[in-house]
């Protein structure tokens, strides 16, 4: 069971996966790769966004594209629970992403910015957060598009 409180079965695990991989693949292809008719595979996707699990679509688009810097960015939070700080943060324009995690730290945001110094600048804004305790940025290099997420 997600948090949602809905059950996946194996389609639409499947399901999921395949569209993680890419969003724009048609009905059909999808319903060809699950062997299910293309009005199965329909309703699936429009439960599976009714219920919550589907919450969007977007365009991936490769970091050395856009100008500007994308990073990693890793915190310890001293404040429980963890969402009282990330929650605010989706609303930040730099903020991408932000993922909790296991380990020594408690949240890793992905993050795009103008420039090195704008990174930097992030950097401070996160540390002067009431509960953050310690901030750690990763530049990202270049994405590897040989290694795509399996379907």
């Amino acid at each position: 069971m997600n948090r949602t409180g809905m059950t996946l079965d194996e389609t639409d695990r499947k399901l999921v996966a395949l569209l993680r991989h890419d969003a724009r693949r048609t009905t059909t292809s999808l319903a060809r790769a699950l062997n299910l008719s293309r009005t199965a595979v329909q309703a699936r996707i429009a439960r599976l966004e009714r219920d919550g699990i589907i919450q969007g679509y977007s365009a991936m688009i490769a970091p050395d594209v856009v100008a500007g810097v994308q990073a990693l960015v890793t915190l310890c939070l001293a404040v429980r629970p963890c969402r009282r700080i990330t929650d605010p943060l989706l609303s930040w324009p730099e903020v991408e992403r932000i993922y909790a995690i296991a380990g020594d730290r408690d949240a890793v945001l992905v993050v795009s910015v103008a420039s090195p110094q704008a990174l930097s600048d992030l950097a401070d804004r996160l540390r002067a957060v009431e509960g953050v305790a310690s901030v750690e940025t990763t530049v990202i290099l270049s994405a590897r598009a040989g290694c795509p997420e399996k379907p």
